[in-house]
């Protein structure tokens, strides 16, 4: 038995030549036709049984013929693609699919906004950083790191975010990857709480979707591609990406959830250092009076098919401004591999106006769903 990285697997190795009576074999019609028509002695000279093969020394890296090999991931955060039992064949090939090893998504304890959040953690919210260089405010040094958004960790590679916060503000110009980093695992607002979890990560590319349209905001999507290997664990996993069939209900009564820290934070505000990620409920709510509202209010905006309009929910707990966090919305949705509920990507916080958490006034988002096959297309 020999195991290959963390994460995954475990590769067992079974001898091809046991007896029959050792366990149960596939049969073929001949089988039961020799077992019903002839003795057991004469039946143990038919080719039909598997013959015994002597085992000998064979160069590294080769096996015996029929030799079976059953694969198991070590980490219970990841499950197998491929095949579980591979055999050797004649044609000196395995068979079956080669299995791998891949982080499960969207796992996370069964939250209802109804329950005290201070202690949620959600595994999937990165943190986005950028560097302080150039900034002229006495509390920052230069060098500093600036909390600036969040996005969702979709592979051990990979962040989703808003191509707002990886691009100079109002042009397409992507930032330098020196100047941005990713933290994940962080639960507080402090960056000096954490220490022992958090992972930072720094950053080998940066893909904004080609359609951004910074003055619109309109397909306002990018993708980090991250240097080094997220490390998963319970407290970092990435959230699944969902697609438009997936969605039984209909859009009005999805329950959306707001994640995302405070951006616009008061160091010396006294509840600063005791300030953790926050959380809370929208609704979605039509694009038309969407638009209306923020004309009242003296804003022209165009909601287009890559957004959506949401606004918080009444009846749920939040203690969350979601444009003042550039935070994610997250759904839950029944699993691919099993019934039970998993959280995906539903979209990321865009732009607003909302500077007082009134409950009444909308915030734009953009959709994750139309960019699904954009971000598994550069997952890799």
């Amino acid at each position: 038995m020999r195991a290959a990285g963390k994460g995954g697997l475990i590769e067992r190795r079974f001898a091809s030549c046991r007896r029959q009576s050792e366990g149960k074999a596939r049969e073929t019609p001949l089988h039961q036709l020799y077992s019903s028509a002839f003795s057991k002695q004469k039946l143990e000279i038919y080719p039909t049984k598997k013959p015994a093969l002597p085992f000998g020394d064979l160069p590294p890296g080769y096996q015996h013929l029929h030799t079976q090999l059953q694969y198991e991931c070590i980490s219970p955060f990841y499950r197998r693609l491929g095949s579980s039992r591979r055999t050797c064949l004649k044609t000196g090939k395995w068979s079956g699919r080669a299995p791998v090893c891949i982080p499960i998504c969207g796992k996370a304890e069964n939250i209802t906004l109804q329950k005290a959040v201070t202690s949620t953690r959600w595994p999937w919210q990165a943190a986005i950083y950028r560097t302080a260089n150039g900034v002229k405010e006495n509390s920052l040094k230069k060098g500093a790191w600036i909390l600036i958004c969040s996005g969702a960790l979709v592979n051990e590679r990979t962040v989703v975010v808003a191509a707002h916060c990886v691009t100079d503000l109002g042009k397409t110009i992507v930032l330098k990857t020196a100047e941005l980093k990713v933290v994940l695992g962080k639960f507080y607002r402090d960056d000096d709480r954490d220490e022992k979890t958090i992972q930072n990560l720094r950053i080998s590319a940066i893909i904004v979707h080609p359609n951004y349209d910074p003055i619109l905001l309109d397909s306002d999507i990018a993708i980090i591609k991250l240097l080094d290997k997220a490390r998963i664990s319970s407290r970092v996993q990435p959230i699944c990406l969902a697609s438009s069939h997936d969605l039984t209900s209909p859009t009005e009564d999805l329950k959306i959830t707001v994640t995302g820290w405070k951006v616009l934070a008061d160091i010396k505000d006294p509840g600063y250092k005791n300030d953790t990620i926050r959380m809370g409920a929208v609704q979605m709510v039509d694009s038309l009076l969407c638009e209306q509202q923020y004309e009242d209010n003296g804003i022209q905006v165009s909601i287009t098919d890559s957004m959506f309009c949401a606004k918080q929910d009444h009846a749920a707990f939040s203690n969350i401004c979601p444009a003042e966090t550039g935070g994610i919305a997250a759904i839950t949705l029944p699993g691919k591999a099993s019934p039970e509920l998993r959280w995906h990507l539903m979209g990321l916080v865009s732009w607003g106006y909302d500077k007082t958490c009134s409950l009444e006034l909308y915030s734009g988002y953009t959709k994750a769903i139309p960019f699904k096959d954009w971000i598994e297309k550069n997952l890799k």
